[in-house]
């Protein structure tokens, strides 16, 4: 009976809050359209000029959606159809057979040679720079490959890679093939790039990005670099005061007695957390994680019929708070240049401190006192963001059991929270 009455509880939860939950799962699904003026070269070297959708992709794609005007349907573009695209001051892509590395970069993974395991593949690299020599970009998931073009307008991979490799002493040790430092030096034949700068080049976008500006403005005094530049992560740093609106109820259950039930009523309360917000530098920086200690607290007291034990009342007093420590993901919808909306999907871990339910009868002694610990929940959260500085959220916790260590008592704690932020840096 008493498995029978929790699950009926839990049913009854998940049936009040299901439209906030849909509510929630229908705004997170809900995704801007950015379509750009940009344009595609077939491989009949036809030029369609058009608005691409930009995704700011990640990992580099093999298609991408593209319209002729605002109101036209939406079209998709494949990379077997297409040499080249571009979204005008965004970002360049062009169709390469190239040689891709494929190695893991994974340490419990890696390979035990020196040289590459390519395999051909039919890729859009992203351009980097642009120039008389090119550096472009290939990215799937954890892997990273840089190319060059050639002078018969090959794209030749940029060798780095990461093995294995056993000691005198035949155990693994890492080792690195830095083959690209060699490439490079055979194909940069200018007094600007030195030996020394080969020596220290780090195999990353941004280290070989500045020398092949500087190879280019080496060969070419009127070059200018004119190439985009990729999104950076970003790191915020937020203090947030907030409103909280938080109840309580406690319910004792006993084969032996009749149900025993003491809502504590609902009670304003006041917080503050410090939230960090990392950034992601890809898909237009819509996506970041973030972590926000903070502390909350709630008191309530309340004296009810108690028929039970002598003086025929009891007196419940709870004090309840926690440093709660909200983790999770957060997702933005660009409203313009400064306004943007954001929603949170977190997981909250609570850290209880020194807390208690406390029953007394009239005259003052204890009848029943209640250690409260608790297990973390869950949090929802919508919010409007002005100039990537000022801030203001509701944010919506799934209900908490005060009492999960105590078998016969059910409680529930709720909360809904007003949350003000300002960004520090």
């Amino acid at each position: 009976m008493k498995f029978i009455k929790i699950t009926s509880i839990k049913l009854k939860l998940m049936k009040k809050n299901f439209p906030f939950l849909m509510l929630f799962i229908s705004i997170f699904s809900f995704s801007q359209i950015h379509f750009e003026k940009g344009y595609f070269i077939t491989n009949s070297g036809e030029k369609t000029e058009c608005l691409i959708r930009n995704n700011d992709w990640k990992n580099n794609p093999l298609f991408f959606d593209y319209k002729a005007d605002e109101n036209a349907d939406v079209k998709k573009a494949y990379i077997k159809d297409v040499q080249l695209f571009e979204i005008y001051n965004q970002a360049k892509y062009v169709r390469a057979n190239a040689k891709i590395d494929t190695s893991s970069n994974n340490l419990n993974d890696l390979s035990k040679t020196k040289d590459p395991e390519f395999t051909e593949q039919q890729v859009f690299l992203k351009e980097l720079i642009d120039g008389d020599m090119h550096l472009y970009k290939y990215s799937d998931g954890n892997l990273l490959r840089f190319f060059y073009q050639t002078e018969n307008g090959d794209y030749e991979p940029l060798i780095y890679k990461v093995y294995e490799k056993k000691d005198e002493k035949e155990l693994p040790k890492l080792s690195y093939n830095e083959e690209y430092k060699k490439q490079l030096e055979k194909i940069m034949d200018c007094s600007a790039v030195t030996t020394s700068d080969l020596q220290k080049l780090k195999y990353s976008e941004k280290y070989l990005s500045e020398l092949f500006i500087k190879y280019n403005k080496c060969s070419d005094s009127s070059y200018e670099d004119k190439t985009v530049k990729t999104k950076k992560d970003k790191f915020n740093l937020y203090i947030r005061p907030r409103i909280n609106s938080a109840s309580a109820d406690m319910t004792y259950n006993s084969s032996i007695s009749s149900e025993k039930n003491y809502d504590m009523g609902n009670k304003m309360t006041f917080g503050i957390g410090l939230e960090a917000e990392y950034v992601f530098p890809f898909n237009r920086n819509k996506w970041a994680i973030i972590a926000e200690p903070n502390y909350q607290y709630f008191k309530s007291e309340n004296t009810f019929d108690a028929d039970y034990i002598s003086g025929g009342k009891i007196n419940a007093k709870i004090d309840y708070s926690s440093i709660d420590i909200p983790v999770g993901i957060r997702h933005y919808m660009f409203l313009d240049n400064k306004s943007k909306l954001f929603i949170n999907v977190q997981y909250v871990l609570n850290f209880v401190m020194n807390s208690k339910i406390e029953l007394t009868r009239t005259d003052g002694s204890d009848y029943n006192s209640l250690k409260i610990r608790t297990k973390p929940n869950v949090a929802f959260g919508f919010g409007y963001n002005y100039n990537n500085k000022y801030g203001v959220e509701a944010r919506v916790f799934t209900k908490r059991d005060l009492t999960y260590d105590y078998f016969l008592w059910q409680s529930n704690y709720e909360n809904i929270s007003l949350i003000f932020s300002y960004n520090l840096f």
